[in-house]
């Protein structure tokens, strides 16, 4: 197995080969990319893509990086994995990408994703660091007033009323959406 970073102006000459490993990878990616959205990263060369070719030089999986720039640290983060045959080229592909991210001045490697990664990865000497909690499904809430005693916001809180509360009469209490 072999693993190789595509140039960019090279993405279009083997689209229809790594086609079905984009396809694989728009539902992980939970609404956030479509097909076009991936390769159009790639092209103006915000992810790179790697592809992971066999004996015969057929394209059996594709990895996408990002070089993440955090104020303290240059970190290569592995964005998106799909490919046949994974466990045959993951280590090889996982060494070569490390070579890279240190010739790069990376500090360290990420991965992104589903939670059998952890366990596959910390064969490698990778550990979990965080976990991503969401919510869909978002909807616009009521909010309500809270009262304080101080005009500056910073007095004892009184009970909540409704955020349709408009009398403003009161003028040792101040307004506050909570």
């Amino acid at each position: 197995m072999k693993t190789s970073l595509v140039p960019p102006e090279y993405v279009r000459h083997i689209y229809p080969e790594i086609e079905k490993y984009l396809d694989r990878l728009v539902p992980v990616t939970n609404g956030r990319f479509e097909r076009i959205d991936l390769v159009h990263d790639m092209l103006i060369q915000r992810e790179n893509l790697w592809i992971i070719t066999d004996d015969e030089e057929y394209i059996v999986g594709i990895v996408m990086t990002e070089i993440m720039y955090y104020p303290r640290k240059r970190i290569l983060a592995i964005q998106y994995c799909a490919g046949d045959n994974l466990d045959d080229w993951m280590d090889s592909t996982l060494e070569v990408l490390e070579n890279w991210a240190v010739d790069n001045d990376c500090k360290a490697m990420e991965l992104t994703g589903r939670r059998g990664w952890v366990k596959k990865l910390k064969l490698q000497s990778w550990e979990e660091e965080f976990v991503v909690v969401k919510k869909d499904k978002l909807e616009k809430t009521k909010l309500s007033l809270v009262k304080s005693e101080n005009k500056d916001g910073k007095g004892k809180q009184k009970q909540s009323t409704p955020a349709s509360y408009t009398k403003r009469g009161d003028d040792h209490l101040s307004e506050q959406t909570a």
